[in-house]
C-alpha cells in the first residue's frame, strides 16, 4: 500500500519531474557557456593580438619614415648651402628609403625655397610659414621644443590628408641656439593607415585619438567613453591612442549554431526555474505573515508587536511620541464558561473588528495573546488627547452588542495606557508595555468591585 502511495502521488511525481529538468539543463547550461565563453575569449585575445600589431605598425612606419628624415635634417644642419647646392640629389635618396614620405620642404627663415618633388607642389615654393598661422603655430613649436614635432593629420590642398613632421634646423650643433630654418616632412596619412591594418580589424570598433590636439583623427568618437581595449601609440613627440570596444561576436560561425541550440534549452530551464521559485517565495510569504499575525483575529500578533515598536524606536537620534493602550475584555472567562469556546472565539474576533475600526488607519492593532489586545498610538501622547481616544473606544465597544445564535453579548473592557516622548530607545520597549500593563490591571480591579 505504502508503494502503491509513493508511485502513483502526483505531487512527487511533478517533483522528481521539475528536479530532473533543473538538473539535465543545469549540466547543459554550465556545459554550454563554458563552451561559448571559451570560444569568446579566445576571440577576445585574438583581437587583441591584432590591435596590438595596428599599434606596433602605426609606431614603426611613423618611427622610420621620422627618423630617416631626422638624419636628413642633421645633414642640412651640418652645411646647408652644399644641402641646398645638392638639393635634388639627396632628397631622392631620402624618399628612395622612406615608405610613407610624399614630399619634403626646405624653410630657411621659415619660407619655402626647396621642394621634393617639385612636380605638383610648386605654389609650395616661395610660402612664408608666418603668413600661414596654423602651419607657423606648429613650426614654432618645434624651434622652441628643438626637436621633431608631428602636426596633424591634416587636409592637403592637393587632397588626401597627411601628417606633417617639422624638424627644426640650428647651425650651432649641439647648442642649438641659432635658428637656421625648418625641413618638412609631409607623411601620407592614408597610407600609413592602410599599411596598418586598422580598417580590416574584425569585432571590434575602433576610435584612434591625437592626445595632444585631443582629436578623433579616426572611427567612431562614441568609443572613446565605452572602450573595453585601450592602447597608446608613441609618436616621436607625444602620442596617440586607440581605443576598441568589442562588437557582438554571436556573429561567429564556431559558436552560432551552438549558441541557437542551447538558447532554446536555456529558455526552458528559466522556465522551470521560475515557477519553482515563485513557488518558493510564495510559502515564505505565506509562513512569514502566518508567524507574524493572531489565526483567529487575522490581527498582528505579539512577535509582530515587538517589530513595529522595534522600528519606531530604531531611529536613531529621532525624538519619537506615542502611546501604548493595554486593552483586556472584561469577564470573558464567564462568556466562555456560560456560552462556549465557540462563543468566546466570536467575542474575539468581534472586538478586533471594532478596535480596527475605531483608531486611525495609521494606528497599529495587535492581539497578544487571549483576550488581551494592544493598540500602538502613532504620534499622540497628550494625556486629553489619549484620555479622548480611550472613552471612544469604550463607547464604540460597549454600545455594540454581538449577537451570536439567541444571544446577545454586551461587550466591556478595561484599558491602560502609557505614553512615550523622547529620543528613540529601543532598550524602554519593555518598560513602556509593562507600564501599560499594570495602568490596566489598575482599571480592571476598580471595574470589578462595580460589577
Amino acid at each position: 500500500m505504502l508503494l502503491r502511495t509513493y508511485k502513483f502521488n502526483p505531487w512527487y511525481f511533478v517533483f522528481l519531474t521539475i528536479a530532473y529538468l533543473l538538473f539535465s539543463h543545469t549540466v547543459i547550461g554550465l556545459v554550454s557557456d563554458k563552451f561559448v565563453e571559451k570560444q569568446v575569449q579566445q576571440v577576445r585575445k585574438e583581437v587583441q593580438h591584432e590591435l596590438a600589431l595596428v599599434r606596433y605598425a602605426i609606431e614603426a612606419n611613423v618611427y622610420r619614415d621620422t627618423f630617416l628624415a631626422d638624419s636628413f635634417a642633421s645633414f642640412v644642419a651640418l652645411n646647408p648651402d652644399f644641402a641646398m647646392k645638392n638639393w635634388s640629389v639627396i632628397s631622392e635618396q631620402l624618399l628612395s628609403k622612406a615608405r610613407l614620405v610624399r614630399n619634403i620642404g626646405l624653410a630657411p627663415n621659415d619660407i619655402i625655397s626647396h621642394v621634393y618633388p617639385l612636380e605638383g607642389n610648386e605654389k609650395a615654393v616661395g610660402l612664408d610659414f608666418r603668413t600661414v598661422p596654423n602651419q607657423y603655430k606648429t613650426v614654432l613649436l618645434a624651434k622652441e621644443s628643438k626637436n621633431v614635432y608631428i602636426a596633424g593629420p591634416l587636409e592637403l590642398v592637393q587632397g588626401g590628408r597627411a601628417i606633417i613632421a617639422r624638424y627644426p634646423i640650428f647651425t650651432d650643433i649641439p647648442h642649438n641656439n641659432e635658428y637656421w630654418g625648418g625641413l618638412s616632412v609631409v607623411i601620407n596619412y592614408e597610407k600609413l593607415i592602410e599599411k596598418s591594418n586598422l580598417h580590416t580589424l574584425k569585432g571590434v570598433d575602433i576610435a584612434l585619438v591625437a592626445s595632444q590636439q585631443d582629436q578623433l583623427i579616426e572611427g567612431d568618437e562614441k568609443v572613446i567613453t565605452e572602450y573595453d581595449v585601450i592602447y597608446p601609440i608613441y609618436l616621436p613627440n607625444g602620442n596617440w591612442t586607440l581605443f576598441a570596444k568589442y562588437t557582438d561576436f554571436d556573429e561567429i560561425e564556431s559558436i552560432g549554431s551552438f549558441k541557437v541550440l542551447f538558447s532554446a534549452l536555456g529558455w526552458m530551464t528559466f522556465s522551470v526555474i521560475y515557477i519553482l521559485v515563485l513557488f518558493l517565495i510564495n510559502n515564505y510569504l505565506r509562513a512569514h505573515k502566518l508567524s507574524l499575525h493572531d489565526e483567529l483575529t487575522k490581527l498582528p500578533n505579539r512577535r509582530y508587536l515587538f517589530n513595529e515598536l522595534e522600528r519606531i524606536m530604531s531611529r536613531k537620534g529621532a525624538s519619537v511620541q506615542f502611546t501604548v493602550l493595554n486593552i483586556d475584555l472584561n469577564k470573558f472567562k464567564a462568556i466562555n464558561d456560560s456560552l462556549g469556546h465557540e462563543a468566546g472565539d466570536e467575542v474575539l474576533k468581534h472586538t478586533a473588528s471594532l478596535l480596527t475600526r475605531c483608531v486611525r488607519s495609521s494606528d497599529f492593532v495587535s492581539r497578544v495573546g487571549g483576550d488581551e489586545f494592544v493598540v500602538v498610538l502613532q504620534r499622540s501622547a497628550k494625556p486629553e488627547d489619549v484620555e479622548q481616544v480611550i472613552r471612544n473606544i469604550h463607547s464604540f465597544i460597549e454600545n455594540n452588542v454581538l449577537r451570536w445564535n439567541d444571544h446577545k453579548i454586551w461587550l466591556s473592557i478595561s484599558i491602560g495606557y502609557c505614553s512615550y516622548i523622547g529620543k528613540a530607545d529601543p532598550s524602554a520597549i519593555n518598560d513602556i508595555l509593562s507600564k501599560a500593563d499594570k495602568s490596566m490591571y489598575q482599571e480592571k480591579r476598580a471595574y470589578e468591585p462595580a460589577t
